[in-house]
């Protein structure tokens, strides 16, 4: 299963353009019903918004993807922000930008510009995460081998999720599944053969993006 990049908490910016106000918001969904959810809240909070457009991807084989122009010019609010999220490479994420029109037209330039821009603003603004597809392994071994894999591990910068120091030093992992022939045979060869591996399932972990 492939990584990808995903945005789990909500976030909300603001935009003036030419008097008209737009609300972007970002939300982390796994199914169109979520997505159906949240824009029914939005529009009831919003009741007096002139448009709320929206566009979603989801992380399916084939992928799901939506887009709605609410009631804009086609291809002029939707498509946009459809076009910022795939641009990002970004999965099970939904983006809104509500308009409260200000009396002055847009064009349809200004239209995508203003919707993609909206897009943009929040996705920005907001903090963006790494699903990585990882293999869970707790790697058992004696304290005598402890030292030179601690240190080892710095120098491959690789961090345990926990230690737990008992009557043997039990350090758990979340590794990338494509590395993790390679990170066994390296515990192998640092504890000669004598740590034990315990597998765990398989799974999407989440990784801070600098």
């Amino acid at each position: 299963m492939d990584d990808y990049n995903t945005v789990l908490i909500p976030d909300e910016t603001e935009l003036e353009i030419k008097k008209s106000r737009f609300i972007n918001l970002v939300f982390h969904i796994e199914a169109e019903e979520e997505a159906e959810a949240i824009l029914a809240e939005i529009r009831k909070k919003h009741y007096k918004a002139t448009h709320v457009c929206w566009a979603y991807v989801l992380k399916t084989n084939p992928r799901r993807q939506k887009a709605s122009d609410d009631g804009e010019p086609s291809g002029t609010a939707g498509k946009p922000i459809l076009e910022v999220i795939d641009h990002r490479e970004l999965k099970d994420v939904l983006v809104v930008v509500i308009r409260y029109f200000g009396g002055i037209k847009l064009g349809t330039g200004g239209l995508i510009r203003a919707y993609g821009g909206g897009a943009s603003d929040v996705l920005n603004h907001c903090r963006v995460v790494k699903k990585q597809f990882s293999d869970r392994l707790q790697v058992v071994l004696s304290y005598t081998s402890y030292g030179g894999v601690s240190s080892g591990l710095l120098e491959r910068d690789v961090i345990p999720v926990n230690e737990d120091f008992g009557e043997k030093v039990t350090l758990s992992f979340e590794i990338p599944v494509a590395d993790t022939n390679g990170f066994l045979a390296w515990v192998e060869d640092k504890t000669n053969g004598t740590a034990r591996i315990i597998r765990g399932e398989q799974a999407f972990v989440d990784v801070a993006l600098s």
